[in-house]
């Protein structure tokens, strides 16, 4: 029972993918899942990088596949396209989107608006720390907030370390790595307060696992014109993260600034498989489903266990182990599990990310065995 904190080379690349073989033990979309490879094998089931084990799902495959003898081309049109589809769902126009090489493009660049010249960045801790690594890494300035006692944004707390200096507040929803949530109603609320020239990055890299998305992304306030900037990726629903695919959603102002600081263009591959992924509701649905499965079966052994978790919104959990966090990930690596690493705030809570529903049904007894011996 959760409450606040419960008990508880490109082508050959493609051809790999399209046989199932750089993925490991990942089952194409309604297809028998197949054997691991043998790297893939002697590594264990990997549980540690937030990804979706179930894609690419099939109609980017097939796209993948069908994009290959077009790639050497430079990728004009189809990050145009991109775009448009981007777009059309959101209410939005092309010149309110930014594509990058996955969303960590779009977090460098927000970095380098906020941290140039001595910028001053408002970030919660812990959270995913490549806004505030970049800001420091360019001569800016941080001011870190920790999570309230259920591991979430402290939003009053960080509104009140905002100071003259502060040129972005940095939101991750749901936050990596606890998976909480902060509601649509209380973000709206928190950047409504705060001074119009400071601007808010809301990583939504997460969100589109939830059914109601809507409620709590931030995309109207793009729409209303705020100084909002959204950002997004084909890495965690899509399953698409060795494509490097992500995406910003902002005014089109914002958006000029930050296409000037790009340093990478999209790959055509990559730009085709999320193309056709982002039309693929079906796959989609299926990811969903199936990355929930494996958060229950995870927090089912949690719960047996009397092992404390975060309530997640995200594809992991962050759970108390109740011994030092890094003992029992090398405990479960000789169980044959890679896991997440340790965060200096929680020195005894580990992130596991979902694997296969199968692979989670492993999980849980090797968590039984472990808290057994």
């Amino acid at each position: 029972m959760s409450t606040t904190v419960s008990r508880r080379a490109v082508i050959g690349a493609s051809r790999a993918l399209l046989a199932g073989v750089a993925l490991g033990a990942l089952p194409r979309s309604g297809a028998a899942q197949r054997p691991p490879s043998p790297a893939f094998a002697s590594r264990g089931i990997r549980l540690a990088g937030n990804e979706n084990p179930y894609g690419p799902g099939p109609a980017a495959r097939a796209a993948i596949e069908a994009a290959v003898p077009d790639s050497w081309k430079y990728p004009i049109f189809e990050e145009m396209a991109l775009k448009a589809l981007i777009a059309e769902r959101e209410g939005l126009t092309p010149r309110h989107v930014l594509i990058g090489d996955g969303s960590s493009e779009i977090l460098h660049i927000a970095a380098l608006l906020a941290g140039s010249g001595g910028g001053e960045l408002v970030t919660p801790t812990p959270t995913f720390s490549i806004v505030a690594d970049h800001v420091r890494a360019i001569g800016g300035s941080v001011r870190e907030v920790p999570l309230d006692a259920g591991m979430r944004h402290d939003l009053k707390a960080m509104r009140a370390a905002v100071s003259p200096a502060t040129r972005l507040v940095y939101v991750c929803n749901p936050n990596n790595p606890t998976g909480t949530l902060v509601s649509g109603t209380e973000l709206r609320e928190f950047i409504a307060a705060l001074p119009g020239n400071i601007s808010v990055l809301v990583d939504e890299a997460y969100l589109e696992l939830a059914s109601d998305m809507s409620e709590h992304s931030m995309v109207d306030r793009v729409r209303a014109g705020d100084n909002i900037i959204v950002a997004r990726t084909f890495s965690k629903l899509h399953g698409l993260a060795g494509l490097r695919i992500g995406y910003a959603l902002a005014r089109p102002d914002l958006i000029e600034r930050m296409a000037k600081l790009k340093l990478v263009a999209a790959s055509s591959l990559g730009l085709a498989a999320a193309s056709a992924s982002y039309t693929d509701l079906q796959f989609q649905a299926m990811s969903r489903k199936n990355l929930a499965a494996g958060v229950a079966i995870t927090t089912a052994a949690l719960d047996e266990l009397m092992l404390p978790y975060a309530p997640t919104r995200a594809n992991f959990v962050f759970f108390d182990t109740r011994q030092p966090a890094a003992a029992f990930m090398a405990a479960m690596r000789e169980r044959g599990f890679a896991l997440g690493r340790p965060y200096p705030q929680y020195p005894s809570w580990c992130r596991v990310s979902m694997g296969t529903v199968e692979q989670m049904r492993l999980f849980a007894d090797a968590l039984r065995a472990h808290y057994a011996a």
